[in-house]
């Protein structure tokens, strides 16, 4: 079993010692209830609105927070866009079942957003990028042990580590770039040999050269039972919850009206905390935030969750097979694609076929998912103040690591209401950096 690193971050001042304030916190998934969490731990009257909150599996089912691969992964500092991704785009449009793909009729929605992406790409701005969320990362932990252990969340960790597999010497030798700048931001891990990978999980196809064992990673066995768990304890103490969807916020000089149909809620700051949906919200409101979606998906094997003793993912096919209590996930790919649009089930087919490549053993599938990743072109979340008006703060866009660092921004979140000095510079995190 391995160990996870217990940061510890300046303590919240005793309560009483700021000005208590009404908060909204629109959005029910992983960071939207760590923000509540935080910011009623700071002594604000916290109010969550969403109209699929984690009571029920229908409507949250499409929530990143239900569906994701389930791993806390400390070492995912590395962007999307990396140098190389132009060669690749040719590839994205015309393989419909690749790692990730475009189609062809959203190409010219994208195009502001794929001109940011590729921006992004460049050495210098990856390896500055890198920075930004191995020092994000680094505070991931501190930010989550609070909340697990006030929710009573602890038993649904799986202290196991996470191993990336390298199918040839030429993917792990041209993954060497992503592992030095890893190395740099100070990532545990260390190079497993094929021996090593085997005696580990003799259920794997031996279709692997080298791994890398990332040692402090751990998966939630179930990412809707922790949300479950976040929510009661944020209603056992005092918060509440409102079931209605968020259509826009009004602003006056006395504050803030959430809109949210026959129920408008008064507040004095709000965190948005949507994901996917963030950015119609700030458009109602006349901010415009270069926010995408990333449509994920999973199929889950019921009967396999023994097969792997810890989440598995081979980078070049772009999904993690996550060994979990109700079965063997297999989770991931990227299509850019927006909301709305249903699954593609030439999308899950294709994870089927290749998790029965790589794990022989894997018997009949069960549930499929399609969900809705916050996706920002440089993979950095926007956390801060609204540049239309500071009340309102910015805490969504976490692409792929919104799981991992939602107890961080839910921390920041606090601060930046109660105007305490940060813990990382926001500036690279800012809504208006494109």
């Amino acid at each position: 079993m391995l160990a996870v690193p217990q940061p510890v971050l300046p303590p919240l001042p005793p309560l009483g010692t700021q000005r208590r304030l009404s908060v909204g916190v629109i959005g029910a998934g992983v960071v939207g209830l760590s923000s509540a969490l935080w910011l009623q731990r700071a002594g604000h009257r916290v109010t969550l609105v969403d109209p699929a909150a984690p009571t029920s599996n229908r409507g949250y089912a499409q929530a990143a927070s239900f569906g994701n691969a389930c791993t806390m992964a400390f070492g995912a500092c590395i962007p999307v866009a990396t140098p190389g991704v132009l060669r690749a785009v040719p590839r994205m449009l015309l393989d419909r079942q690749g790692p990730l793909t475009i189609s062809w009729r959203d190409l010219p929605g994208l195009v502001p957003w794929l001109a940011s992406f590729l921006r992004s790409a460049h050495p210098e701005a990856v390896s500055r990028i890198v920075g930004i969320l191995g020092e994000l990362l680094r505070l991931a932990e501190a930010g989550h042990a609070p909340l697990f252990a006030a929710a009573g969340a602890d038993d649904l960790r799986r202290m196991t580590g996470c191993l990336y597999l390298y199918r040839s010497a030429a993917s792990f030798n041209a993954a060497q770039a992503e592992i030095m700048l890893r190395h740099r931001e100070g990532v545990q891990m260390r190079i497993l040999e094929r021996e090593e990978i085997q005696a580990r999980e003799p259920n794997l196809a031996p279709l692997y050269h080298k791994g890398l064992l990332f040692e402090d990673a751990y998966s939630i066995d179930d990412p809707l039972t922790y949300a479950r768990r976040l929510l009661a304890r944020f209603l056992t103490d005092g918060g509440t919850l409102v079931a209605a969807g968020v259509r826009g916020i009004e602003r006056d000089t006395e504050g803030l009206t959430l809109r949210c149909g026959d129920h408008n809620l008064r507040v004095e700051r709000a965190v948005l905390a949507a994901g996917a949906w963030s950015g119609r919200i700030a458009r109602s409101f006349g901010d415009r935030v270069r926010l995408d979606t990333e449509r994920g998906y999973h199929v889950l094997f019921p009967a396999d969750g023994q097969l792997l003793t810890a989440p598995t993912c081979y980078p070049e096919h772009g999904f993690y097979m996550t060994p979990l209590a109700e079965g063997l996930r297999a989770a991931g790919t990227v299509e850019l694609g927006g909301l709305g649009k249903p699954l593609r089930p030439a999308r899950t087919a294709a994870i089927e076929r290749v998790a029965r490549k790589l794990l022989p053993g894997l018997g009949n599938t069960g549930r499929t998912w399609l969900g809705f990743r916050p996706s920002m072109p440089d993979s950095l979340p926007v956390i801060g103040p609204s540049p239309v008006d500071p009340r309102i703060i910015y805490a969504f866009g976490h692409g792929h690591i919104g799981l991992t660092l939602a107890g961080i921004t839910g921390r920041l979140a606090a601060d930046i209401i109660d105007e305490r000095r940060p813990l990382v510079d926001l500036r690279p995190l800012r809504p208006d950096r494109f």
